[in-house]
């Protein structure tokens, strides 16, 4: 039987990649958003890690499955290590209580998928 998360996760990863060119042929804001993003994530005063935490914490906060897997996916790939995952997971906890505190089950359960599939071991000395 098939884990339900490892199921939720990689839909959205398949209907991300299924939908995103209706979206570019026809929604008139999603090109411009794609470039804010593209913007508001490059390498500054913060790097593209440490914004995708901050992403990752406000997707807790706002409940997003979907953005909360792929910021976590996006900050391992920018080079997070768990330590600093659980640390953004209690700025979100803080932030958002009890109900953040919920969703963070799912932001580690896309760590977690996204740490095996790769077979790297991203746990902090």
């Amino acid at each position: 039987m098939e884990n339900p998360i490892v199921a939720r996760i990689e839909q959205s990863r398949k209907e991300r990649s299924q939908l995103h060119p209706r979206f570019l042929a026809n929604a008139a804001a999603y090109r411009p958003f794609l470039e804010v993003e593209k913007h508001a994530f490059a390498q500054g005063s913060l790097s593209r890690k440490h914004k995708e935490l901050i992403a990752l914490a406000i997707s807790i906060v706002t409940k997003c499955e979907p953005c909360m897997e792929w910021h976590t996916e996006q900050a391992l790939k920018a080079g997070a290590v768990e330590a600093e995952f659980f640390e953004t997971i209690d700025v979100a906890i803080e932030m958002g209580g009890g109900a953040a505190a919920a969703y963070a089950r799912f932001a580690l359960q896309a760590f977690d998928y996204y740490t095996m599939r790769s077979g790297e071991c991203t746990e902090s000395t």
